[in-house]
């Protein structure tokens, strides 16, 4: 059984006393934490005991009782309030009842009117820590499903399924804490030929994405997951000037690592560079173009649609539910004084 904690305020003691006597609080379910004299004491009482019940006097010397319940109310929402007085008086009712005070009773306080007051609380305090505890079970689950529902969001994003407001409303549902800037996929595409013994093409999968996630996601910012049997690598890229010169050779090595450590042969197909999530299906049909290519160029390697056809224009389709969505991928090199920025990826 839950036990709440209680503290009692008023400027006599003697009342506080009379009021702990007249109730067995453990078998109810409540503990006395403490007493308080006035109400600046039990503000600096209940921010260090953190009551769940605070039952008050009106009328006491340097803060009154309706003025405790307002500032408890405003510090600690979820707090019942239970106002005692000597005056039977409606004014007092009613300001009560603006404090959201739980329950009014008048003094003398006898012990069945105390008993049933402090059942009904109890009552109220019950039924809100399960709704707690059921939020609580809720989140857990949530965050514990949160990277199964952030691959979804991306495989969405692959498949050209989301419009821009669904995209930004998934992103903060999902918690991807990924700056709008540029991106690029690269497709980790692995040969079923000659697998290691006792190996499956799941399997296979499964190894190279371990070693992507090792080798290359802090590095390049990535997302990396297994997608129609191959490992998709989502990459933000903050400064192409830099990234042209490093990425398609990062995932060169890649496939010669994976070779050698997990026997694998992986030929990375990298495609465009595109400025936001919604071109990002774009991309990936350009990766998959560059993986085509492995029947000219070999495995075992980085292709990079922008080295491979570098001056054409191609036209490219994806699904979007139903119909399928034609996008024209454009490719153009750039310059800088003169040198030429072979590696450096063209903007969809």
């Amino acid at each position: 059984m839950a036990c709440y904690n209680v503290l009692l305020v008023d400027d006599e003691k003697e009342v506080c006393q009379i009021i702990i006597r007249k109730l067995d609080w453990e078998n109810m379910g409540f503990h006395i934490v403490g007493y308080a004299a006035n109400g600046v004491e039990a503000l600096e009482m209940a921010e260090e005991l953190q009551p769940d019940v605070v039952m008050t006097d009106i009328k006491m010397p340097y803060m009154d009782g309706l003025t405790l319940s307002r500032k408890l109310k405003e510090a600690y929402q979820k707090i019942k309030i239970i106002i005692f007085s000597g005056f039977d008086e409606f004014e007092y009712a009613k300001e009560a009842i603006k404090v959201e005070a739980t329950e009014y009773i008048l003094k003398p306080i006898n012990e069945s009117e105390l008993r049933e007051v402090f059942e009904r609380v109890k009552v109220d305090l019950d039924r809100e820590l399960d709704e707690r505890r059921n939020i609580d079970k809720l989140r857990q689950y949530y965050l514990e499903s949160l990277p199964v529902l952030q691959e979804n969001f991306y495989i969405s994003l692959l498949e050209g399924r989301l419009s821009q407001e669904q995209i930004e409303e998934t992103r903060q549902n999902y918690q991807i804490q990924w700056a709008e800037t540029s991106f690029i996929v690269t497709i980790l595409h692995i040969s079923r030929k000659n697998l290691p013994a006792e190996m499956d093409s799941f399997l296979a999968a499964i190894s190279v994405k371990r070693l992507a996630e090792e080798q290359l996601q802090k590095k390049w910012d990535s997302r990396i997951f297994v997608y129609l049997g191959d490992v998709i690598l989502i990459t933000s890229i903050t400064d192409e000037k830099n990234a042209a010169a490093g990425y398609t050779d990062a995932m060169d090595r890649f496939c010669k690592l994976a070779k050698r450590a997990c026997g694998i042969t992986v030929t990375a197909g990298v495609g465009y560079i595109c400025d936001s999530m919604k071109e990002l299906a774009v991309s990936y049909e350009s990766a998959r173009h560059a993986v085509s290519y492995r029947v000219l160029y070999g495995s075992e390697r980085a292709i990079n649609i922008a080295e491979t056809d570098p001056y054409g224009e191609k036209e490219e389709s994806w699904g979007g539910g139903k119909a399928a969505v034609s996008r024209k991928l454009s490719v153009r090199l750039r310059w800088e004084t003169g040198k030429s920025w072979n590696r450096l990826y063209p903007r969809v």
